[in-house]
């Protein structure tokens, strides 16, 4: 506990909603990630899968990004979030247990598995939409950037044990018992869910759905620091997760890992996700929160981009897990540093009754390019074979990584800075879109 800073403590030992919600949270996002590796590992080892099928896999997961964001930050707008949260977290941990139902009962199919998939990514869209609604309006305003890098930490913590506890449970266990242990996960974070106590739904004025969304969408547009985030967020996540699918096929077919090993290295990875949220708030102070954001995207693709030039030299297996691992660890430091700061703009600056509308709008953006990259990471695989595509991958996402250079972030030095940066360009406009905003 003591590399927490004093919010954090006062947080988690006075604010009983927060305590709730993060348990909740951080139960979900370990039985996110073990699910997540598990599918695609599934395929790949169970159903002998070629690398299309498995990228398909991964990109279901996915697809409802895509589809239901906007919709679920309309629903969030409307319901109290503890409805949703117990809900959401109820429907993945049956699908998993069903999942494991069905693999004691005869084996599982890749028919099954895709559904599966498709459930349990729709019931995560709401739940994340919920969670990161609700966090603003159980943390105070200097908190939330403290309470992000917290949540960031458990996220990482949990890409770290998930993917080794996947490969563990699998080859020590079966499929069947590492799906309930993926259940009960789930299980466990929706009783967290349900302790969440007065928090109710900014009661929105009731609107066409198509309106409501439209609304959303404008408002998060409109504002060039939540705008060029999603940008950068979209390009990353769609070359971070076509890297991953494309890693898997590398990793099993031609450097000749087990799923145990696969899973280790990038688990071990995370330990850079974990220190990178742990410290962001004091870099961000050091060295100002642009250039953490800038310096955060560019370190993430540089860490990716050793993966390929580590395979190439020969080595050891172990010496070779090890150095894999390594790359990851600097790809997550990078990717915590950009995520932490992303959050806490996109929290700060909508008011209390936009704030689904945007985590909507902005996730549709940033994740829904994931579904995008993990298909084409498979495509490219078949088609390039998988040691040539990490290496295009790769290259692609370095060059992206450089959009936020060109944005107004890049010269804020605080949060507060960056958030007058996206009111400034609205005050400039007409009198009718600040109307609108406010």
């Amino acid at each position: 506990m003591a590399i927490l800073d004093d919010e954090i403590r006062v947080l988690l030992k006075e604010n009983r909603d927060f305590r709730n919600v993060w348990t909740g949270e951080s139960a979900a996002h370990f039985g996110a990630q073990l699910t997540n590796f598990l599918l695609p590992l599934v395929a790949v080892t169970a159903l002998h899968a070629s690398g299309t099928e498995v990228g398909l896999i991964s990109a279901v997961q996915f697809v409802p990004v895509v589809l239901l964001s906007l919709v679920a930050g309309m629903v969030v707008d409307r319901h109290p979030p503890r409805r949703t949260l117990v809900l959401t977290s109820l429907v993945r941990g049956a699908a998993l247990g069903l999942l494991g139902l069905a693999q004691a009962a005869g084996g599982l199919t890749a028919t099954q598995v895709v559904a599966a998939a498709a459930v349990i990514g729709t019931a995560t869209v709401f739940y994340e939409v919920a969670y990161q609604s609700t966090l603003p309006k159980i943390v105070p305003v200097d908190s939330i950037s403290s309470a992000n890098g917290l949540h960031q930490a458990t996220y990482s913590i949990s890409q770290l044990a998930g993917p080794s506890a996947a490969g563990f449970l699998v080859g020590r266990t079966g499929l069947s018992p590492t799906f309930a242990v993926a259940a009960a996960l789930f299980a466990g974070a929706a009783f967290s869910g349900s302790l969440l106590r007065g928090v109710k739904a900014p009661g929105v004025p009731r609107q066409s759905a198509l309106r409501s969304i439209g609304s959303g969408l404008r408002y998060t547009w409109s504002l060039r620091p939540l705008r060029d985030l999603c940008t950068q967020a979209g390009l990353s996540n769609l070359h971070e997760q076509c890297f991953l699918t494309v890693f898997l096929v590398f990793a099993v077919r031609e450097l000749g890992l087990g799923g145990t090993a696969v899973g280790v290295a990038i688990g071990i990875g995370s330990v850079g996700a974990l220190a990178g949220s742990l410290v962001a708030a004091r870099i961000g102070a050091r060295i100002t929160v642009g250039r953490a954001l800038t310096g955060g995207v560019v370190l993430a693709a540089v860490g990716l981009l050793l993966v390929p030039a580590v395979a190439a030299v020969d080595l050891g297996a172990v010496v070779l897990v090890a150095l894999l691992a390594l790359a990851f660890v600097v790809n997550g430091f990078g990717v915590a540093l950009f995520n932490v700061f992303a959050v806490s703009l996109r929290q700060t600056i909508p008011p209390e009754d936009q704030l689904g509308a945007v985590t909507a709008s902005y996730r549709l953006v940033a994740l829904g390019t994931l579904p995008l990259g993990a298909f084409a990471g498979g495509a490219l695989a078949d088609a390039l074979g998988p040691g040539r595509a990490i290496w295009i991958v790769g290259v692609s996402y370095l060059c992206v990584s450089f959009w936020l250079m060109f944005s107004p972030l890049r010269s804020a030095a605080t949060l507060e800075q960056a958030r007058v940066l996206g009111e400034g360009p609205r005050t400039a406009d007409t009198a009718d879109e600040q109307s609108s905003a406010s």
